[in-house]
C-alpha cells in the first residue's frame, strides 16, 4: 500500500513537472511568433531634455525662431491689423532672434553658476537685478539696432537717436513685466508647467518688441508720450496724496498743541 502511494506521488509529480514544462514552451513559441509591440510613448519634456542636452545651441536656435515667428505674427495680426501682413518682416525677426539665441543661453548659463545665494529668494532676486541691469539693455539695443539696419536703416546718427527713444521705454516695461513672469513662476505654477508660462510670455515679449522695432517713429512715440502722460498723471495724483497726508499731520499737530497751551494757561 505505501509502495503504491509513493508511486502514485511520483507520478504526480512527473505529470505536473511535464505539464508546466508544456506550458512555458507554448508560452515562449505564442510570444516569439507575436508582432513587435509598438515601445512606450515616451514624455514629451523628457524627450525635449534628451535633444536639448545633445544638441543645447540647436535647441536654442529652433525655440527663438518658433517664438519670433509666433510673436511677430501676433504682432501684425492682433497688435496693428490695420496694416497688411508682411512675411518678410517675419523672416527677419526670426534671423535677428536666431542671431541673439545664443548669447541669451550663454548669459543664463552664467548667471546660474555664478550669481547664486544659500537663499533661493534671494538668489533670484539677484538674477533678476543683474539681467535687467546688465543683459537686458545689450538684448534690446541688439534687437532694435538689428530690426533698423534689416529696414534699410544704415546712419549711425539715426540709429542712436531711434535707441535713445525706444529702448529706455522697452527696458522700463520689460523691468514691469519679466519679474512678475519669474515671481508667478516660483510662486505659482507647478514646475511642470513653467516652460509653457515661459514661452507664451516670450512670445508675448517678441510681439511688443517687434511692434517696437518696425513700427513707424509717429506710432511708437504716440504710444510713448501717452506712456508718459499716464505717468505724469500716478505721478500728480501721488503728490496730491503726499500732500494730504502732510496737511493732516498738520492739522492734528495743531489741535494736539492748542489743548497744551490752554492748559498751561
Amino acid at each position: 500500500m505505501y509502495t503504491r502511494y509513493i508511486r502514485l506521488k511520483r507520478a504526480l509529480a512527473n505529470e505536473s513537472a511535464s505539464l508546466f514544462r508544456e506550458v512555458r514552451r507554448r508560452m515562449s513559441s505564442d510570444a516569439a511568433k507575436a508582432p513587435d509591440t509598438p515601445p512606450p510613448a515616451q514624455d514629451t519634456s523628457s524627450a525635449y531634455k534628451r535633444f536639448h542636452d545633445r544638441r543645447p545651441h540647436t535647441t536654442q536656435v529652433l525655440q527663438s525662431m518658433a517664438v519670433g515667428f509666433i510673436g511677430d505674427s501676433l504682432s501684425q495680426l492682433v497688435i496693428s491689423p490695420e496694416n497688411e501682413y508682411q512675411p518678410l518682416r517675419t523672416v527677419k525677426v526670426l534671423l535677428t532672434g536666431s542671431i541673439l539665441s545664443l548669447p541669451t543661453y550663454r548669459w543664463f548659463l552664467f548667471m546660474a553658476r555664478r550669481i547664486n545665494h544659500p537663499n533661493k529668494f534671494v538668489s533670484l532676486a539677484m538674477k533678476i537685478v543683474a539681467n535687467q541691469t546688465c543683459f537686458a539693455p545689450f538684448f534690446l539695443s541688439s534687437f532694435i539696432s538689428s530690426g533698423l539696419v534689416f529696414q534699410g536703416i544704415t546712419d549711425p546718427n539715426e540709429i542712436l537717436a531711434t535707441l535713445k527713444q525706444r529702448v529706455p521705454v522697452a527696458w522700463m516695461n520689460g523691468c514691469m513685466f519679466w519679474p512678475n513672469i519669474v515671481i508667478l513662476n516660483f510662486t505659482l505654477i507647478p514646475p511642470h508647467f513653467r516652460g509653457l508660462v515661459n514661452s507664451a510670455a516670450g512670445v508675448v515679449w517678441q510681439a511688443y518688441l517687434s511692434w517696437l522695432t518696425y513700427s513707424s517713429k509717429t506710432t511708437v512715440q504716440q504710444v510713448i508720450d501717452k506712456e508718459i502722460a499716464f505717468e505724469h498723471k500716478v505721478e500728480h495724483k501721488v503728490a496730491e496724496g503726499l500732500h494730504l497726508d502732510r496737511a493732516k499731520v498738520a492739522v492734528l499737530a495743531t489741535e494736539r498743541k492748542v489743548p497744551d497751551a490752554a492748559s498751561s494757561s
